[in-house]
């Protein structure tokens, strides 16, 4: 996948705020079956990603303005969330 291809993907996707974390605001989108199109946008995160420590663990986290986008690490086949949050300014 590339860039503009990623783009797409975030462009055409639908994002779920996660209720369950509001001290961490974020939201996700989900795996739908065999989608091809999410694999390739996990995989992209992962390979331009750049690693950060949350919570004493280490994601790859990718910046595409105005969000940051990851995922948890597990194996691409077994990924089923793609979070993103409001990219925070350094």
């Amino acid at each position: 996948m590339k860039e503009t291809g990623f783009e797409n993907f975030i462009i055409t996707r639908s994002w779920k705020f996660a209720k369950t974390m509001p001290q961490n605001p974020h939201e996700y989108t989900r795996r739908n079956g065999t989608d091809t199109e999410f694999d390739n946008a996990v995989l992209y995160i992962r390979e331009n990603g750049k690693p950060k420590i949350f919570n004493g663990r280490k994601y790859l986290y990718f910046n595409k303005e105005p969000f940051t986008y990851w995922t948890m690490g597990n194996p691409i086949n077994e990924t089923i969330l793609i979070n993103r949050a409001e990219l925070i300014k350094e």
